[in-house]
């Protein structure tokens, strides 16, 4: 990584401190920019991570490439208009797709050493209770193994095949020279690392006993919203997610059980009511099954950016109707097709409403883009299973509660989950990585209305360089 992303740190840290961190959660900001006095207050050391949270609803980050646009585009998820072009044929040396993927990385990576500068202040101050310093640090330790883990998807090996190849650095420290870039599965344990002491540090996380919400008044920022934080749930949803990447059928297994059984009820499927039948109000990413999502106030400017039907063919985010169609096996009892794809007036295809706007700024799911659901958890635990008729009704209560029938015992479970990634993560940026995790060799072509035509994939497309930004400074 370039020498300078470790000058910009503090930087960027005072900048969304001061400017923007009353979007999140409506924390106010101190008015001060030195760093000890930023940290020398509960307030202003709340302010360094609700900052945190907004970088990560950049465009450059999850609130675009790493969930709707790039890592889409990978996915064959749209028809590439020659504006997306070299993005959906694995162009990775052209200059638009290298500064693309040079932008993922840097933001990523300056985010993890503001995690990084923040873990180290609140233990060298040392002024919150040790409760809040425990949900602080836990969500900081959360985060960063998220975003690493990212960025070893992303641009680290088919992990299947290579896991002792070289893949990305990963820096627990904020320091002024590059990491070395290590083997993918010395990166995979320093994620379960980070995620073991995540785990301990959220061990009492208000989330386990009250919910989402207890309805503090006292101490809100520990206690409310808890979805829009990497939480304790989230910490073990990203350990099922994990180790299902390490090949740890077992361990994923363990980990996706404990948010089936103790986050359920926190978690509960979405009333199809209030999906299909709510008028100009519907809960299109069912969001009271999201169990770690972000408050991206700039939700409906991506919405339109990618996939208003305002745009022109050639700039519009849209899969090929045939190909939309099958994947959804043409089942319009799916809620998840009916809700999401939308005939537009100005359009003769359906285009992407999962992230427009409602009528009722009220509702507490608006500018809500999730990162982990609770169905994943049961799409892992339905892989992981070796009891085949348990794993058959994991895959099935979802299927359910979108509005499927069951299937039947004579299915394939691995055909069925790789149909159900096609449908449920639109937009939220996981089919590339489920592909690539599984190493699957042939993938359908977004751009062709045939189902028979399937892109031939491999480490040259799975693999995406490292940006010159890192590798010219090794």
């Amino acid at each position: 990584m370039k020498t300078n992303i470790y000058k910009t740190v503090l930087f960027v840290l005072i900048a969304v401190v001061f400017t923007s961190c009353s979007d999140y959660l409506d924390v106010q900001p101190e008015d001060k920019l030195l760093e000890d006095q930023i940290y020398n207050s509960e307030s202003g050391t709340n302010n360094v991570l609700n900052g945190i949270y907004l970088n990560l609803t950049d465009k450059k980050l999850y609130g675009g490439n790493l969930t709707m646009s790039t890592i889409e585009l990978l996915a064959q998820r749209y028809n590439a208009s020659e504006t997306y072009y070299n993005f959906a044929n694995y162009a990775y040396q052209e200059n638009n797709v290298k500064e693309n993927f040079d932008d993922i990385w840097t933001s990523a990576y300056t985010n993890i050493l503001n995690l990084n500068d923040l873990i180290a202040n609140v233990e060298k101050y040392n002024i919150l209770t040790p409760f809040k310093t425990s949900i602080i640090k836990g969500e900081a330790y959360g985060l960063r193994a998220m975003l690493h883990f990212d960025m070893l998807r992303l641009f680290g090996p088919v992990y299947s095949e290579n896991p002792d190849n070289l893949a990305i650095p990963y820096y627990t420290k904020t320091q002024a020279k590059n990491g070395e870039i290590l083997p993918a599965d010395q990166v995979l344990e320093n994620i379960v690392a980070d995620l073991t002491k995540a785990e301990e540090l959220l061990d009492e996380d208000p989330i386990r006993q009250n919910g989402v919400n207890s309805g503090s008044l006292e101490a809100p920022f520990y206690y409310n919203n808890r979805n829009l934080r990497f939480n304790f749930f989230a910490v073990k949803a990203l350990q099922a997610r994990v180790y299902l990447y390490a090949g740890n059928a077992v361990e994923a297994n363990k980990a996706a059980k404990v948010v089936i059984d103790e986050a359920s009820s926190f978690f509960p499927w979405t009333d199809p009511t209030d999906v299909v039948s709510a008028g100009s109000n519907p809960d299109r990413t069912f969001s009271s099954e999201v169990i770690f999502a972000m408050q991206n106030v700039e939700l409906y400017e991506r919405q339109n950016d990618f996939f208003s039907s305002s745009l022109i063919d050639n700039n519009i985010l849209a899969p090929n109707a045939t190909r939309l169609r099958n994947v959804f096996e043409n089942n319009e009892n799916d809620y998840r097709y009916t809700s999401t794809w939308i005939y537009p007036a100005e359009k003769t295809y359906r285009t992407f409403y999962k992230y427009a706007d409602i009528s009722d700024s009220r509702l507490l799911f608006r500018y809500l883009q999730p990162l982990i659901r609770i169905s994943e958890m049961y799409y892992i635990a339905a892989e992981t299973e070796t009891d085949e008729t348990l794993a058959l009704q994991y895959l099935n209560t979802v299927r359910f509660n979108r509005g499927l029938v069951d299937l039947t015992s004579e299915i394939n479970i691995n055909t069925e989950l790789e149909k159900e990634y096609q449908k449920e993560f639109f937009g939220e940026g996981q089919l590339f990585f489920y592909y690539k995790r599984r190493n699957i060799p042939r993938i359908l072509n977004g751009s062709s209305s045939s189902s028979f035509s399937r892109i031939t994939m491999d480490e040259s497309k799975y693999v995406v360089p490292l940006p010159d930004s890192e590798t010219k400074y090794q």
